[in-house]
């Protein structure tokens, strides 16, 4: 007679959704980042990921914020 055992179903969430991409971010997945502002990135490693892309698009605002006082109060 074969023993019955109780299986557990994996339960999947949705944890979030993508701010560049809107791709589905899954509990269950791996390669994604949530910043401390709460916004959630894509990152699969490798160059141009969703969170490389904010990332770079960051420091490109700070940088032109920089300039713009610099100018202002030259």
């Amino acid at each position: 007679m074969k023993r019955k055992t109780w299986k557990k179903k994996e339960v999947v969430r949705l944890c979030g959704i993508c701010e560049e991409c809107s791709k589905e971010l899954l509990s269950n997945e791996g390669g994604w980042i949530i910043t401390a502002s709460k916004k959630y990135f894509c990152h699969d490693g490798r160059d141009g990921s969703c969170f490389d892309n904010y990332c770079e698009q960051k420091l490109k605002e700070k940088h032109n914020v920089r300039e713009e006082n610099e100018k202002a109060y030259g």
